[in-house]
């Protein structure tokens, strides 16, 4: 059973992103926004932001992005039924239940969104790194501003690959990166990224997922 979207947009009200961020981050407001340092990654100055109003966090170190169960997920490595539940409980109202069947059908599509989350973090990040340099300014060209790249989580794909060794092991099997889009098996039955040498565009749900 896929959670109703009007349970989920409720259980984002009903928490506040920037106090669960807050348990983790120190976070210093600043105008409409919050920033700290990444959770995610090592760094000395902050890159991490947090905007209450639009319900997400992003980094610009490390690509990370998300809304306040996608955080969960990754700072305590909670599947999205589980940090839904927990996050429910912190807020007060019930869950629907699933039956057995639907909550692994579930899990199985959370995993898949994980990976696609993961890739695309991935691809942001490589797009700030000097081999990004000729994507990033593909997309200043057509005018698109820094702001606007990191809202709709532009990344790029090197030529020379890589996503598959970031991420295939034993969280994201190679069959899962192939069911996900990611990977391209070859003739050979080899696989290697799918994406190479482009600027990415993730497709998102309404929410940002």
């Amino acid at each position: 059973m896929s959670l109703p979207d009007s349970f989920l947009d409720e259980l984002r009200d009903r928490v506040s992103l920037v106090s669960v961020i807050g348990r983790r981050v120190k976070l210093e407001r600043k105008g409409r926004e919050h920033s700290g340092l990444c959770p995610f990654h090592t760094e000395k100055s902050p890159s991490f932001t947090v905007n209450e109003d639009k319900g997400f966090f992003h980094c610009f170190g490390c690509g990370a992005h998300g809304d306040v169960i996608g955080f969960e997920m990754r700072a305590r490595g909670l599947s999205f039924l589980d940090a839904v539940e927990q996050l429910a409980d912190e807020a007060g109202i019930e869950v629907p239940r699933a039956s057995p069947e639907e909550r692994a059908r579930d899990q199985r599509r959370a995993t898949l969104h994980e990976a696609l989350d993961a890739a695309t973090a991935w691809y942001e990040a490589r797009l700030r790194d000097p081999g990004g340099a000729e994507g990033l300014a593909y997309l200043h060209r057509r005018g698109l501003t820094d702001e606007t790249i990191a809202r709709f989580r532009l990344g790029w794909a090197p030529m020379g690959g890589g996503l598959k060794a970031a991420l295939m092991g034993d969280r994201f099997p190679e069959a899962l990166l192939i069911e996900a889009g990611l990977l391209h098996r070859r003739e050979d039955g080899s696989t290697r990224d799918l994406f190479r040498g482009r600027v990415t565009f993730p497709i998102t749900d309404r929410r940002g997922g």
